[in-house]
C-alpha cells in the first residue's frame, strides 16, 4: 500500500485536530436538532414500546399520580413483555427519576450520547487498521451519514447496540494484537454487553473474532488459549442468562423466536432486491461496494481478516433473518460502522494517489470533504424539519377521552395502537394489517378472515380506524365492518365504529 505519512491528516496534527473536532461538533448539532420533536419520526412502533416500559418503570416509583394512571401504566409496561433486555428503557426511567418528569428527550439524548461514543474505538480503529486520514474520512462517514443520524436519536436499543459492537471489536483488534488475560477479558467483557443489548450484535462481534483470532493466532493456539476460553464465556453468559429468566422463569419470552426464520425467502429473486435496497437506503450501494473494496487496502493481513469476518458476519445475519433484512432497515444500523471502516481505507488509498502540488490537492480534498458533510447534514435538518408531531397528544387525548378509559376497543391505529395507549390511556385489541398477514402467510400460516372478524368484533364496544391507506388496502374487512356496524362518527382523522349495536342485515357477529 503507498505510503501516505505526509498527506492531508497524516500531515499536519494541527488540521485533523481541527477537522475531528469541528465533524463532532456538526454531529451534534444535527443530532440535537428538533430534540423536543416526539418519538414518531423514525420507526414509531418501536420508539413507543421502549416509550411505554420506560413511563412504566418510572410512574411505579410515582405517588403523586392518580393511582388509575399508576396502575394502568405499570399494566401497559409489563404487557410489552421480554423482546431484549430494557437497558435503555431502565435508563431513561432512571433520567426521568432524576428529571422528575417523563420528557422523551431524556431518552434521545442517551441515545445520541451512545452513539458518539461509538465514533472513538471506530477512529481508533481505522488509524491502527490503515493511518490517521481513513480515521478522518471514516469518523466523518459514521457521524455524518444521514440515516445514521435520523437513526442515533432513536429511543431503542440499537444505538446502544452498534456503539457496543465497536468497542467489542475495537477491544478483540487489541486481543489480538497483545494475547494475554487483560484484553482477553476486556474483550469478552464488551462482547457480552454488546450482545446482551441485542442478540444480532453477536454476528458481528463473531465474525470479527474469527477473522482476528484465527488469522493472528491459528486455530490450535486459540483453542489451547485458556484466556479465550475465558473470553468466550464473559461473551455468552450474560445473554444465555437473560434468556434463561425470559423462557423459563418469566415465560416473557415464549413468542420472542416465532415469525423470524423464512429459508423459504432465500430462493426468491425479489428478497435480493428489497435486501440491495434496505443496504441502499442506509449506506448507500455505492459506498458498500466502496467498502468492500477497502477490505483488500488494510495495513496489515489481521485487518483485512478482520474485515472479511465483519462483512461474514452481516452476511449470516441477513440470511438467518432474511424478512427482517428486507423490511427493517435499522437491522442494517451495524453496516454503518463496518462500511465506514471500508470506505475511510479506500478513500485513504485514493488520497495516496494524488499527484500534483500540495497546497492543490489538499485544498481540493478539504473542498470536497465541507461540500459532502455540509450537504449531508442539510438533508438531515431538512428530514428533521419536514414533519412536526408535537400536535399528537391532543388527538389520542381526545380519542381516550370520547372513548372511555375503561372501553373494549378494536382498531386499526397508527403504530399497533401505542399512540392511544400512551396519550389516551386506553389499550385497544389491534386487528392485523397487511404485513402482519403477509409474514404469518409466510410462515404457513392460513387464515379464514371472515371467521377471524367474528371473532375479534365479539364483545368489543367500539372499532377505531385511524390509519385510513391501511384500512382502504383490507377490502374484504372493510366491506364486512361497513355491512354489519354503524358509524358514530366519521372525521379526516378518525371513523368510530359501533359494535355494540350491529346493523339489522341478518350479518351481525352478535
Amino acid at each position: 500500500m503507498n505510503d501516505t505519512s505526509d498527506r492531508l491528516f497524516d500531515r499536519s496534527v494541527w488540521l485533523r485536530r481541527i477537522v475531528v473536532a469541528l465533524v463532532v461538533i456538526l454531529a451534534l448539532v444535527i443530532r440535537f436538532y428538533d430534540l423536543d420533536d416526539l418519538p414518531l419520526d423514525f420507526h414509531s412502533t418501536r420508539q413507543m414500546h421502549s416509550a411505554l416500559i420506560a413511563r412504566g418503570m418510572y410512574y411505579q416509583t410515582r405517588m403523586d399520580i392518580p393511582e388509575w394512571q399508576r396502575t394502568e401504566a405499570i399494566r401497559q409496561w409489563k404487557a410489552e413483555g421480554l423482546i431484549e433486555p430494557p437497558i435503555m428503557e431502565s435508563l431513561a426511567a432512571l433520567g426521568y427519576q432524576v428529571a422528575g418528569t417523563d420528557d422523551l428527550r431524556i431518552p434521545r439524548t442517551l441515545s445520541i450520547l451512545f452513539w458518539m461514543l461509538g465514533a472513538l474505538p471506530l477512529y481508533w480503529l481505522a488509524r491502527e487498521l490503515v493511518d490517521r486520514n481513513a480515521g478522518v474520512f471514516s469518523l466523518v462517514f459514521y457521524l455524518i451519514l444521514p440515516y445514521g443520524a435520523q437513526a442515533s436519536r432513536a429511543f431503542q436499543p440499537d444505538p446502544l447496540m452498534v456503539s457496543a459492537i465497536i468497542w467489542a471489536v475495537w477491544a478483540a483488534w487489541r486481543w489480538s494484537m497483545q494475547p494475554g488475560w487483560k484484553w482477553a477479558v476486556t474483550a469478552g467483557i464488551l462482547a457480552g454487553l454488546a450482545i446482551l443489548v441485542k442478540s444480532v450484535a453477536g454476528f458481528f462481534v463473531a465474525g470479527a473474532w474469527v477473522g482476528l483470532l484465527l488469522s493472528s493466532w491459528g486455530m490450535k493456539r486459540v483453542f489451547k488459549s485458556m484466556p479465550f476460553y475465558a473470553a468466550a464465556i464473559l461473551a455468552v453468559l450474560p445473554f444465555s442468562l437473560f434468556t434463561y429468566y425470559g423462557l423459563t422463569i418469566s415465560g416473557e419470552m415464549a413468542g420472542q423466536f416465532s415469525l423470524r426464520f423464512f429459508p423459504n425467502l432465500w430462493v426468491d429473486p425479489v428478497w435480493y432486491l428489497r435486501w440491495n435496497g434496505e443496504i441502499s437506503s442506509v449506506v448507500g450501494f455505492e459506498w458498500f461496494l466502496i467498502s468492500l473494496i477497502g477490505v483488500f487496502l488494510m495495513r496489515q493481513s489481521v485487518g483485512r481478516w478482520m474485515m472479511v469476518g465483519l462483512f461474514a458476519g452481516y452476511l449470516a445475519f441477513s440470511f438467518a433473518l432474511p424478512y427482517h433484512a428486507m423490511t427493517h432497515d435499522y437491522y442494517q444500523l451495524p453496516l454503518i460502522s463496518v462500511v465506514a471502516l471500508g470506505a475511510g481505507a479506500a478513500l485513504s488509498a485514493l488520497m495516496a494517489r494524488l499527484d500534483g502540488p500540495r497546497w492543490l490537492y489538499t485544498a481540493a480534498v478539504i473542498g470536497v470533504l465541507v461540500y459532502w458533510t455540509g450537504i449531508k447534514a442539510w438533508d438531515t435538518r431538512v428530514t428533521l424539519k419536514r414533519d412536526d408531531y408535537r400536535g399528537e397528544p391532543q388527538l389520542w387525548q381526545m380519542l381516550g377521552e370520547k372513548l372511555g378509559h375503561d372501553s373494549s376497543v378494536l382498531a386499526i391505529t397508527q403504530d399497533y395502537g401505542y399512540r392511544l395507549e400512551y396519550w389516551g390511556w386506553l389499550t385497544p385489541q389491534n386487528w392485523m394489517n397487511s404485513g402482519d398477514f403477509m409474514v404469518r402467510e409466510l410462515a404457513g400460516q392460513e387464515f379464514d378472515r371472515e371467521k377471524l372478524f367474528r371473532e375479534q368484533v365479539e364483545g368489543k364496544d367500539y372499532f377505531l380506524v385511524t390509519s385510513f391507506g391501511e384500512f382502504d388496502s383490507q377490502v374484504e374487512f372493510k366491506q364486512l365492518m361497513v355491512n354489519t356496524f354503524p358509524i358514530l362518527e366519521d372525521t379526516s382523522e378518525y371513523i368510530i365504529f359501533d359494535l355494540k349495536n350491529p346493523l339489522n342485515t341478518g350479518g351481525g357477529s352478535k
